[in-house]
Parts: structure tokens; C-alpha cells; sequence
């Protein structure tokens, strides 16, 4: 009994020195690795009760950054009701400072709690602080810190540690890694108190949520799952010490949506199926920037049309097509207004010329062709002289274009907007991979993408199948949407490059990110690296080494362009020449019957001449 006696004292004495030590180690916190940092200060009443709060902050001064300090028993109005910029990120450090368990405090935490930077401050030497740190809710920031009071010592002393959970130590993972006794000296910088979690992965596997169909990203060749993604993932795996395991393809054949208020496909194996990667291509939308992890972009992709290009041209109008209609319109107005003109001069002003004449010299002029005629008034001369220049100019112009148009085919002008496309009666086919694009158009505020969305036609996935589509393009009743990298592999490997071309306009242009569950929190490692590959251009570089595998792959029996070195011309390049020829024949068959006509019905009279 006197031992207990004895006793009370000394664990009274040793309480108050733990405590009065907390407030030394708190305080230094705050002036030393915290001193640049807007804190936000949770404590429970016990600790709210020993320490003196008010003294701490006093000798904080008025420091440039501020302190918001709450009571976390009864906080729960606060954490479910503040900004989300108090509960993540940077902009705040979190301080939790412990006498007891803080469940109830976690409880109320929802997804929205996750600050980069967490300490817990324990001032229960009898609290099992690994369980706590076992906590998702704990786990989720990236940088975590615990002090606790150290055993056997005295006077107190507090130590300082981290959680590595892919690090391993002992018999397990390292969730509680020391750091060393607190001391001023050794932890007078943040990154001293908040090192990076996640220099190594120790060999951990992640498990892809990935769909191997998607070129030049992710895509089978000789068994396995290659592609640019996986090349990028390749070096991030090497340089963080993890490996990772392939998935061909969700078990729902779809590739990631919210229908009913579930995600399905690879969205959906985050979720669902413990998947911890996402990265095959995914613009980003509102849903999945509120729902999860993303990375920093590293790519932009659109969707695209493909189209069959239309037919050429009769290559006999290759005669007309040197001059546009404006042009052919304002050379016969102005032969008309010249020979006009020329008309009424000659019979306004005295000359030995011929009115009749007038049209010949003027065409003639037009033809370059020479006529047998003597101009005798000076003016009549420099009149014609200076419209037979014009009319070389013109004819040079002509003849220089008309070799083009006769050797290289002409085409109509092709739909290039998705305005055009809307209003010429193509309807829009895709391969039914549950890609968010057909329920988007058909509920497009935009007119255009609406007629288009309603007059969609789906056909059945198989793994690099687009037979249906394309035959539906090149028998031009349809347009195919895709995105754009992987359509250039398809039309290369299907060899239909020459009767096939992308559309100018492109629709849902999209940043593409690698996805990760929502509040994981390795997103920001992975993304740095990621980023550091992208700004070196290893992004760039495998992107196109992948994209050179679709030239010269076509499998499916559609015949390649062949390029030729040249060829004579053929007759129906000429055609055009001989129409005219013909044409004129006609003409003259017809003036010469109109002729016979008029001379059978006036015959001519016989003169009889007097004896």
C-alpha cells in the first residue's frame, strides 16, 4: 500500500513533464518544419484539456500563416460542412493531437478528407497507434507523420514515424516506420518530418483495370499485351520497384461508364474488383474527375469520321475545270461587251471596215488563231492589239492548268464539318465496346450531333473486327466514329488509306490521364513520374513508334494504294477534246441541212438571156 503511495506521485510527476514536453515539441512544430504552413489543429478533449493551446499559439506570434484549431469530439459539423479545400490537398497541414482513440473522428471523415500532409500527434503512450495508422482514412494522405512518446525514458522523450505500407520490415510491412527520437536539429525541415512514402514500391503488384484493344496504347502481338501505355508503365515500374499484372479485358465487355448510377468496364474494376491502374484512353469528363484519382494529362485524343472518299469527276469535264464557273462567266460576258462595243465604234465613226468582221477578230483573239484582215484606222488596231494581249494571258493561264486537270483526277468537295455531315443523309456507325459516345449524341444539345446520335447504327465487338463497319463506309452509306489513333491503325491495317479519309472536325477532344481509385495515395508519385517521362518525350516517342506499326500491316484483303512512276494519258482524259470535236461536227451538220433547206425552198431563179 505505501508502495502505491509512493508511486502516484512519481506517475503525476511523469505526466506532467510528458505533457509539458508535448507542448515544447508542438510549439517547435509550429515555429520550425511548419512555420511556412497554414495548420489546421484537431484535438480531442483530452488533449484540448492538457495542453495550454493558448500559451502555444502566444509564442507563435503573429506568425504570416495561420493556425484553425478545432475540437475534434465535436467537429463533426465541421469536417462534413467545410470548404474541401481545408480538408485536401496542400493549402492546409493537418495536426491531430491524441489522447484517445480518434474513431469517432474518422467516422465522420468522407471522401473529401484528404490532405497531403497529416500529423498525428500522441500523447497516450497506451494507444496501439499502428492500428491507427492501419486506417484507410489515414492512409489516403501521401505524407504522414506520428509522434508519440518513446518508452523508457525519462524524463519523456518522442519519437517520430512515417508508414510505408509497401516497404517491408520485419514480418510485414513497414505501416509503422521509425525515424528517429524528436529533436529540433534532426527534424528542422519539412521533408525531414514528411519524407516520401513511396520512393519504392518493395515489388508490390499492381493489378491493371485494362483492356487489351486499344492502339497504339495497349494492344496483343504474338501473345502478350504490348503498346505505349505499357512501355511508359515499363520505366515507371523499374524506377519505383513494382511490378504489375495485365488484364485482357473487364468481364463486361464494356469499357467504362456510369449507367444507373454504377460504373462499369475498367472504371468499374477500380471500384468493384480491386483493380489499382487504369491506363488505357480516357478523356476525362465531370464524373470521373469528381469520382477518382487522376493523372496530370500526357496526351490529347479526339473521336473522328471516317468517310469514303467520293468518286472523281468525269474526267472529260477536266476541260472546264481550269477556270472556275466565275471566271468562264466573265470571259463570254466581256467577248460579248468587246465585240459590242467594236460594233458600235465602226458604225459611229467613219471606217473602211467591215461591222461583220468585228466577231471574227474578236474570237479570233480569244482562240489564237490568225485572221486575214487589214485593220486600216490606228485606233481599230490598238483596240484590237491590246485584247489579243489579254486574251495570251488568258490562254496561257488555261492551257498551263488544263494539263493538270486532264492527268489528275478531280474530286467533289468533300464533308469535312459535322454541320455537313448532318445534312448529307450519311447515317453514323460504331463498334458497340460501351463507349460513352453514343449516349453523349444522343442527348447533344448541339442539333448536329443530335440527328447524328439518333441515326446510329452499332455493330457487335470483336477484337479488331470492323469488317460491317467499313463495308458500310465504302459503300458510302455511313460514316465510322473512333477515336483517332486507333481508326489510323484500323484503316491501315484494313488497306483502305486511298478510298477512305478522317474528317477535319473532330468531336470530344479530351486530355488523357491514367486513372487510380479515388483518394489513392500514390496518385501524385505516379503522376510526377509520368510527367517527368512526358517532358522528356519518351510520351511522344513511343506514341509514334507504336503508330509506325500500322504502315504496311494491311491482313484483311483490301488491295494498297500502288504508286506508279507515271503514265501516258488514256482516253478518257481526252475525251473531252474529242466531244468538242464532235460537237462541232454536229453544229455543222446541222447549218449545212438548215442550209440545203433554205435552198430547196428558195430556188434560184434562171436569167434568160435576150437574142
Amino acid at each position: 500500500m505505501m508502495g502505491w503511495v509512493w508511486l502516484c506521485p512519481l506517475v503525476a510527476a511523469v505526466d506532467v513533464q510528458l505533457h509539458n514536453k508535448a507542448e515544447v515539441v508542438l510549439h517547435s512544430l509550429l515555429q520550425g518544419p511548419l512555420a511556412k504552413d497554414h495548420i489546421l489543429l484537431a484535438l480531442d478533449s483530452g488533449a484540448r484539456n492538457t495542453l495550454n493551446t493558448d500559451a502555444i499559439m502566444a509564442r507563435r506570434g503573429t506568425a504570416e500563416r495561420s493556425v484553425v484549431i478545432v475540437v475534434s469530439d465535436d467537429a463533426e459539423d465541421f469536417f462534413l460542412k467545410t470548404s474541401p479545400q481545408f480538408l485536401r490537398g496542400n493549402l492546409l497541414v493537418a495536426v491531430l493531437v491524441l489522447t484517445a482513440s480518434p474513431q469517432q473522428l474518422l467516422n465522420s471523415l468522407d471522401h473529401r478528407w484528404n490532405p497531403q500532409f497529416l500529423l498525428l500527434f500522441n500523447l497516450n503512450a497506451t494507444l496501439d497507434s499502428k492500428v491507427l495508422l492501419q486506417d484507410e482514412r489515414i492512409q489516403r494522405c501521401r505524407h504522414i507523420a506520428l509522434i508519440e512518446p518513446a518508452k523508457r525514458f525519462i524524463p519523456p522523450r518522442f519519437q517520430v514515424f512515417t508508414s510505408m505500407p509497401y516497404k517491408s520490415l520485419g514480418q510485414g510491412p513497414a505501416v509503422k516506420f521509425p525515424l528517429g527520437l524528436w529533436s529540433e536539429r534532426n527534424f528542422a525541415l519539412k521533408p525531414d518530418l514528411f519524407p516520401e512514402r513511396f520512393t519504392t514500391f518493395d515489388g508490390t503488384q499492381l493489378h491493371l483495370g485494362s483492356w487489351c484493344d486499344d492502339f497504339p496504347f495497349l494492344y496483343p502481338e504474338k501473345g502478350v499485351c504490348v503498346g505505349s501505355s505499357l512501355d511508359l508503365l515499363h520505366i515507371m515500374a523499374t524506377k519505383l520497384n513494382f511490378t504489375y499484372n495485365v488484364q485482357m479485358e473487364p468481364a463486361d465487355h464494356n469499357w467504362g461508364s456510369k449507367e444507373n448510377g454504377t460504373w462499369t468496364g475498367m472504371l468499374g474494376d477500380l471500384i468493384y474488383n480491386d483493380a489499382d491502374l487504369v491506363i488505357n484512353v480516357f478523356q476525362l469528363t465531370e464524373e470521373i474527375f469528381a469520382e477518382f484519382d487522376i493523372s496530370y494529362p500526357y496526351h490529347v485524343e479526339s473521336y473522328v469520321f471516317l468517310l469514303v472518299v467520293p468518286p472523281p469527276v468525269p474526267q472529260w469535264r477536266g476541260l472546264s475545270y481550269s477556270f472556275t464557273a466565275t471566271v468562264w462567266l466573265a470571259i463570254i460576258l466581256t467577248i460579248v461587251l468587246v465585240t459590242v462595243l467594236l460594233t458600235v465604234c465602226l458604225l459611229l465613226v467613219p471606217d473602211q471596215q467591215d461591222p461583220s468582221m468585228v466577231f471574227l477578230l474578236i474570237i479570233s483573239g480569244a482562240a489564237r488563231q490568225g485572221v486575214k484582215h487589214n485593220l486600216w484606222a490606228s485606233w481599230t488596231r490598238l483596240w484590237v492589239g491590246w485584247w489579243w494581249l489579254a486574251c495570251v494571258i488568258i490562254t496561257t493561264a488555261y492551257t498551263s492548268n488544263l494539263v493538270a486537270f486532264l492527268t489528275v483526277p478531280v474530286y467533289p468537295t468533300r464533308i469535312e464539318t459535322v454541320e455537313q455531315l448532318a445534312a448529307s443523309g450519311l447515317r453514323l456507325c460504331m463498334q458497340d465496346y460501351g463507349s460513352f459516345v453514343p449516349d453523349t449524341l444522343k442527348v447533344s444539345k448541339d442539333p448536329s450531333l443530335f440527328k447524328l446520335g439518333n441515326n446510329l447504327d452499332l455493330f457487335p465487338y470483336a477484337y479488331l473486327q470492323y469488317d460491317v463497319g467499313f463495308n458500310w463506309v465504302t459503300n458510302g452509306t455511313h460514316a465510322l466514329v473512333e477515336t483517332y489513333s486507333y481508326l489510323a491503325y484500323l484503316v491501315g491495317l484494313y488497306g483502305i488509306t486511298p478510298n477512305t479519309y478522317i474528317m477535319k472536325e473532330t468531336v470530344y477532344p479530351g486530355y488523357l490521364s491514367w486513372i487510380l481509385r479515388r483518394n489513392c495515395p500514390y496518385t501524385t508519385r505516379l503522376a510526377e513520374v509520368l510527367t517527368r517521362l512526358l517532358e522528356a518525350g519518351l510520351v511522344d516517342r513511343l506514341y509514334f513508334d507504336h503508330m509506325e506499326k500500322s504502315q504496311g500491316s494491311g491482313t484483311h484483303g483490301y488491295n494498297r494504294h500502288k504508286v506508279s512512276g507515271g503514265s501516258g494519258l488514256q482516253v478518257g482524259q481526252m475525251l473531252g477534246a474529242f466531244m468538242l470535236w464532235g460537237l462541232g461536227l454536229a453544229l455543222s451538220v446541222v447549218v449545212l441541212l438548215l442550209e440545203l433547206l433554205a435552198t430547196w425552198n428558195n430556188p434560184p431563179r434562171n436569167v434568160e438571156q435576150s437574142s
